[in-house]
């Protein structure tokens, strides 16, 4: 069995595993990234310790934690040669012969950022404000909730005042689409912390809006897709709980139930008059695939509702990048390629043609990180799959387009909250 130790410096030994990743501070006080979770401690990690100013350390341990483990010790001279990288006992040494010069070790250079952040990295434009993303969510939210039960009759002044001003965010939606319509949807357009849900239905609609923009439907059919698109999975309202938030495969009956959410939700915007025969439709056969094998009716092609084809192409890529507890997020590259890959399968290949015109993957300055743990930011996406990127703490650029460099994948895009770095 493991413990997690937190340790005075003085205390740790070589070989012990760092248990949570350690920032440190230089003499001037700014604050940097020290050594990884995950990192095993040996001469160079613990020089990185002591340079930065670490006092405690917390480490993965064998034994449980002592009242020792945070007292400094009394004698403590820190040197390289108090850190030892860890290897077995050698065997007895031969009859002694005079010892060589000592090899002089120079410290590894310090990790200082080497990109102004607020140059370099400046914060990725998103197409709609924190303030409308805001207020799309809530009034989503407030019709979900509102329209739950097709028998239900829900206070008559409530639901216009609900209705009212979802119309009004919608139309503000829409707008800012498709003000600029060679303008790019990226991620951070798509993702936030807030409730899934309803976070979701306003990716779809975005997602989908812009779609509907490059196929040339004018700005009275985009506000229809627009309506369509946040609405598409009222249905979910009456499907249990357990089963939308399922951490495994559900069963036959669970994904039986499931599949009723598309008609579920067309009956309860028909039973309040709410739309008309182009939403309803549009909400029932988003699960239609081309091929004719999705669901409620098995429609194949161009029998499918043009809104249907939009909206399961966006509703598809936003989910599978989208964290969910039962699994993490794809990339967008990843998502990108399974979205590809369905063409002909599940959707229309015109359909994901204008799609992915307006996707942006890796729009510049978004920071992620590869699978070999450096962090970088997004300089060059040109190539959309595999951008040029500067690493954080050394400056080196790396062109993961680069034959040398196609074994490094992007392992996540970093919320601009998590960055390493101060904003």
């Amino acid at each position: 069995m493991q413990y997690r130790r937190k340790l005075y410096l003085g205390n740790v030994k070589a070989g012990m595993i760092i248990a949570e990743t350690v920032y440190g501070t230089d003499d001037s006080g700014q604050k940097y990234l020290v050594a990884h979770e995950g990192t095993r401690i040996d001469a160079r990690v613990f020089t990185h310790l002591q340079e930065y100013h670490v006092e405690f350390v917390e480490v993965l341990s064998m034994s449980p934690p002592t009242p020792d483990d945070l007292k400094k010790p009394v004698v403590f001279i820190p040197t390289l040669q108090a850190m030892p990288n860890p290897e077995p006992e050698p065997p007895p040494p031969p009859p002694p012969e005079p010892e060589p010069e000592p090899e002089i070790i120079l410290p590894p250079e310090p990790l200082k950022p080497v990109f102004n952040v607020h140059t370099d990295a400046p914060p990725v434009k998103s197409i709609i404000g924190d303030n409308l993303r805001k207020e799309a969510t809530e009034s989503i939210q407030q019709l979900f909730t509102l329209f739950t039960d097709p028998g239900d009759s829900a206070n008559r002044t409530t639901a216009y005042h609900a209705l009212s001003g979802f119309e009004t965010v919608l139309e503000q939606v829409v707008e800012a689409v498709t003000h600029d319509p060679t303008g790019l949807i990226h991620i951070h357009d798509l993702k936030s912390y807030d409730e899934y849900t309803y976070h979701h239905s306003l990716s779809v609609a975005m997602l989908a809006v812009a779609t509907g923009q490059t196929l040339g439907l004018l700005h009275s059919d985009l506000i229809k897709l627009s309506r369509c698109a946040m609405l598409h999975d009222i249905g979910k309202q009456i499907i249990p709980v357990e089963i939308i938030n399922k951490p495994s495969a559900l069963t036959v009956s669970e994904f039986e139930t499931m599949k009723m959410h598309p008609t579920n939700g067309a009956a309860i915007l028909k039973a309040k008059a709410i739309g008309d025969t182009e939403l309803w439709s549009g909400i029932m056969f988003h699960h239609e695939k081309y091929n004719g094998t999705g669901y409620p009716k098995g429609l194949k092609g161009d029998k499918i509702p043009l809104f249907s084809r939009i909206i399961t192409v966006a509703d598809v890529y936003d989910a599978v990048t989208s964290f969910r507890t039962y699994r993490n997020p794809m990339t967008p590259a990843l998502a990108y390629e399974v979205v590809c890959a369905e063409v002909g399968i599940s959707f229309d290949y015109d359909v994901v043609k204008a799609f992915t015109d307006r996707l942006e993957l890796y729009p510049i300055s978004t920071a992620i990180e590869l699978s070999d743990g450096r962090i970088g930011i997004v300089i060059d996406n040109e190539a959309a799959t595999r951008p040029v990127l500067k690493i954080w703490g050394t400056g080196e650029t790396v062109d993961l387009a680069h034959p040398r460099n196609l074994t490094l994948l992007i392992s996540r895009i970093i919320h601009p909250n998590d960055a390493p770095w101060e904003q």
